[in-house]
């Protein structure tokens, strides 16, 4: 078997690839003995017919085309081998002669990733203080939770809590028959529909009410959308929201605290860590950012395009747990077909991006991962307890579970480098060259 190599733009190799007659003719001689086992061949035990008459019976074509099946994938696997390439995703593959067997794959490859200055690169970790108001608004919402509905002697007023029997019909078709149902009188809630809370305000127990509202033309409810809803309400109780005084005897209620200072220390300690998570987080992502700028690299096409379609079925996942379609999320959105494809992609290469940039930079610094951590990684997210440790082994026996979290790991790790680097915390000696340009002959692979 002959095999060429050529570079391509995109990070793509063109590989040429010639098979020897002998095997093409012994890929002929095993697509006959497939279908002479399929076909009934009249004075002939199935399978025994001589080649030539099942030659004429199928056509040379249908003979060609089932060794070709076979062979061609089986002769790109060997070429990819022999040229010492790693695709990262299918090659394009495209039979130009069959005598002989002439073949050319375009396989993409792992990009060429040029890293630039990225040591260069400086951030500060800038965590916002904690304020009074923050820890108020903690406060409050503790309150909320821990607060009791009681009922009162007096019309509905924002806020309160009722029960109520209500019918609502546009036309012939009932929108809402329901008994005794409890609902919490809010401006903001659009339930049933916008503006049904307002009418029950000023009401009392005991009293009933008929009133018409006309859904808004822009309701997202297209069935419904400017046309009138008639409603019958029957009020059977109202009870208010009572909050808990701020003291010490509410402290305790909340947790193990003795005062409500010990409870506004537990508060502060909180959000000052969560200011503190989410000031890394954003500092890692800038850093991040900053490094794929200075960076370079040609994605595959391929690659592109596979990620869209990977990113496009999650979509499809995500929208169908709402009871949403892709056209009804397009509809929403007001995106036209090709506007989302394009933004997929768009996200696609930003994904790929990424992921190449800090697969180079692991490279450049040397980043590693232990076994022990992928394993250790593994039982930590599996979690304790016997379902746990038994998710945990049946991870660890997949090689490929064991691979993935081995590179997600790595990431993390080159994550980790870049912000000590970038924030003047590591050794800023070089570790290795700050390219990734793999060897001429193994450029593809990844």
């Amino acid at each position: 078997m002959k095999i060429t190599t050529q570079e391509l733009e995109s990070s793509q190799v063109l590989l040429e690839i010639e098979v020897e007659p002998a095997r093409m003719e012994r890929a002929l001689d095993q697509a006959y003995r497939r279908i002479a086992n399929r076909l009934n061949v009249p004075g002939f035990r199935r399978g025994k017919a001589p080649r030539p008459l099942v030659e004429r019976m199928v056509g040379r074509e249908t003979l060609l085309e089932e060794a070709l099946e076979q062979l061609v994938p089986a002769v790109y696997r060997e070429a990819v081998d022999q040229a010492g390439l790693r695709p990262i995703e299918d090659p394009t593959l495209e039979v130009v002669e069959t005598e002989p067997l002439r073949i050319k794959a375009t396989v993409p490859v792992r990009p060429k990733v040029r890293l630039g200055d990225y040591r260069s690169l400086r951030r500060e970790l800038v965590v916002p203080p904690v304020t009074e108001e923050q820890i108020q608004g903690v406060l409050e919402q503790l309150r909320e939770a821990h607060a009791i509905w009681v009922p009162v002697e007096r019309p509905v007023q924002w806020g309160d809590r009722v029960a109520i029997d209500v019918h609502g019909a546009a036309g012939a078709a009932v929108l809402v028959d329901r008994q005794d149902v409890e609902y919490e009188v809010r401006p903001d809630d659009p339930h049933p529909v916008p503006g049904f809370g307002e009418q029950l305000v000023g009401l009392r127990a005991g009293e009933e009410k008929a009133f018409t509202i006309r859904i808004p033309e822009d309701h997202s409810d297209r069935e419904l959308a400017g046309k009138d809803v008639a409603f019958r309400v029957r009020l059977h109780w109202v009870k208010e929201k009572q909050l808990p005084e701020l003291d010490d005897a509410f402290a305790a209620s909340v947790g193990a605290f003795n005062t409500l200072a010990d409870l506004r220390a537990h508060v502060e300690r909180e959000l000052r860590a969560r200011a503190e998570a989410a000031a890394r987080r954003e500092l890692q992502e800038a850093v991040v950012e900053a490094v794929v700028g200075v960076a370079s690299l040609e994605l595959p096409p391929q690659a592109v395009e596979k990620q869209a379609e990977r990113l496009r079925q999650r979509l499809i996942s995500s929208l169908d747990k709402q009871g949403i379609t892709v056209e009804q999320y397009r509809q929403l959105t007001q995106k036209s077909a090709s506007d989302l494809d394009e933004e997929l992609r768009a996200e696609a290469r930003r994904d790929l991006t990424r992921a190449f940039v800090l697969d180079a930079v692991a490279e450049a610094e040397q980043i590693e991962v232990d076994p022990a951590e992928v394993e250790a990684e593994i039982r930590r997210v599996a979690g304790d307890g016997a379902q746990g440790a038994r998710a945990a082994e049946a991870a660890l026996a997949r090689p490929a579970m064991r691979e993935r979290v081995a590179v997600l790991l790595r990431e993390r790790k080159a994550v980790e480098r870049l912000v000590a680097l970038a924030t003047g915390q590591a050794d800023q000696s070089p570790v290795a060259a700050q390219s990734a340009e793999p060897s001429a002959e193994g450029q593809a692979s990844a």
